[in-house]
């Protein structure tokens, strides 16, 4: 018999309501979410490194991360157009090498290779449509995932 615990310390409740809340941004808007997820990130980038060159005088780190916020910021559909366009090409020579190394084994052991083919293909030739697919499945995960937290450790088992 399993008992659950709910967790209702401020900490999780905080923890679950911003997984909820992205869990949410990323069903509700898709790729467009990620446009706010790098103004976001890139804007915290930047008061990190302000705050490093102003209070730690810290120089070096501070500049870095300005300009990396910068880039994040000004660059970053470029970066991620790059990122997604290297990753579908990995994908592709990844199942390429894998449906080689399984072809003796028999068709059950090609299907993972060629899933990968696909996926790496569709990265390459349509990847904002696939975007948005794993936008969606990514905002399920983390709703899922913040109801999970809601109960700590999930489910505990009771000694007998």
């Amino acid at each position: 018999m399993s008992k659950l615990k709910l967790d209702l310390s401020t900490s999780n409740l905080i923890n679950c309501l911003i997984y909820a809340v992205i869990g949410a941004l990323l069903l509700i808007l898709k790729g467009g979410s990620l446009d706010i997820l790098m103004t976001i990130v890139g804007a915290l980038y930047i008061i990190m490194g302000i705050i490093d060159v102003l209070k730690t005088k810290n120089l070096t780190k501070g500049f870095v991360e300005l300009i990396i916020g910068i880039v994040i910021i000004v660059c970053g559909w470029l970066i991620a157009d790059i990122v997604l366009l290297i990753f579908g090409v990995l994908l592709i020579i990844k199942g390429a090498i894998e449906l080689f190394n399984n072809i003796k084994n028999g068709f059950a052991a090609m299907l993972s290779p060629i899933a990968t083919i696909v996926i790496g293909i569709l990265l390459v030739v349509a990847k904002w449509a696939l975007l948005d697919i794993i936008c969606i499945i990514a905002g399920v995960i983390f709703i899922i995932n913040a109801v999970l937290m809601l109960f700590g450790k999930q489910v505990t088992k009771r000694k007998r």
